[in-house]
């Protein structure tokens, strides 16, 4: 990751205040119609940026209060989770990729869940939570689910032909199963679209209240993960400008916060991994997680080492588990 990306991106602590009087942009208008203010046209190649991956995608935007759109490859994922909870946005955050979109609804900054029309991305095989209901009311709600998104479990939960509670514990977990996909994914087309409409069927489902502990759950979860640049074990992790702050307020399991523990600006992941007695694909996997949500930047092994951060590292361990 490159110095220049990561203070760029430092810039969503101030994400721009949309105009609510403006008039929404036609289909088919240029992509500096969707930016704010100078702080996206700063920020990116006007070829590459905010531009729609197809003429459905130009259409859908056409009528829509768009918050903030752009592609992963400049305006990455945990970004656009960031904003919600920083800004309190109440919408849908929709992500396009090669396959069918995957949306994620938000609260008052509170992510509800992701959810997507495709049922084959979307828990393809039964779980045992339906396996005494009627199946042709499993097949009436995946056919809602496959018209408007409405997750099907979330359905039978409120015709009661299963639990509500561990439902609503399955929709958070096949949702996040869900966005995993997305951090690996190259160069996805995201876009948070503000209306409080869209949430009116929803005010049965509670939220998530902390973002960053959301996406990190959903980055457990990523099998594969790649890593922009490829991973280097001769590379050394060291915390963002915020990124020390930012740690020592996540849920972090007992591995996570050893693992970050080991970041000082000097040493590196293969160190860290021997130090640990990880085998590198397990440290990959932890790297991955903290580099997705731009808590490290990963320096070249020949980089002069940087001053460890202040504070020291007892401190990591607040909100471990």
């Amino acid at each position: 990751m490159e110095r220049s990306n990561s203070e760029e991106r430092d810039q969503i602590d101030r994400p721009p205040i949309p105009h609510e009087d403006e008039a929404a942009p036609e289909p088919g208008t240029s992509s500096e119609a969707f930016q704010s203010d100078d702080w996206w046209r700063a920020s990116a190649p006007e070829s590459d940026w905010a531009q729609p991956v197809s003429n459905a995608a130009a259409t859908e935007i056409g009528t829509a209060d768009v918050y903030f759109c752009g592609r992963t490859s400049l305006f990455p994922l945990n970004l656009a989770i960031r904003a919600i909870g920083k800004e309190n946005l109440t919408g849908l955050l929709r992500a396009r990729w090669d396959q069918e979109p995957v949306d994620v609804l938000a609260r008052d900054g509170e992510i509800l869940f992701a959810t997507t029309r495709d049922l084959d991305l979307y828990c393809p095989e039964a779980p045992p939570i339906v396996a005494n209901v009627d199946p042709d009311v499993v097949t009436n709600a995946r056919a809602q689910q496959k018209e408007n998104g409405t997750p099907f479990l979330l359905t039978l939960a409120r015709n009661e032909s299963i639990e509500r509670q561990p439902a609503l514990d399955l929709i958070r977990h096949q949702g996040q199963l869900l966005f995993s996909q997305l951090w690996s994914a190259p160069n996805v087309w995201i876009m948070f679209e503000k209306n409080a409409d869209l949430l009116g069927g929803f005010g049965d489902v509670t939220g998530d209240p902390d973002v960053d502990d959301w996406s990190l759950e959903t980055l457990r979860l990523v099998q594969n993960p790649e890593q922009p640049g490829g991973f280097d074990p001769a590379s050394i992790p060291a915390y963002t400008r915020e990124g020390f702050d930012r740690v020592q307020k996540l849920k972090l399991t007992s591995d996570e916060a050893q693992f970050g523990s080991q970041f000082n600006g000097a040493r590196s992941v293969q160190q860290i991994a021997k130090n640990l007695r990880l085998d590198l694909k397990s440290a990959r996997q932890l790297l991955f997680r903290f580099v997705a949500l731009e808590i490290v930047e990963c320096w070249p092994g020949s980089t002069t080492a940087k001053p460890e951060a202040k504070g020291g590292m007892g401190r990591l361990f607040g909100r471990g588990r």
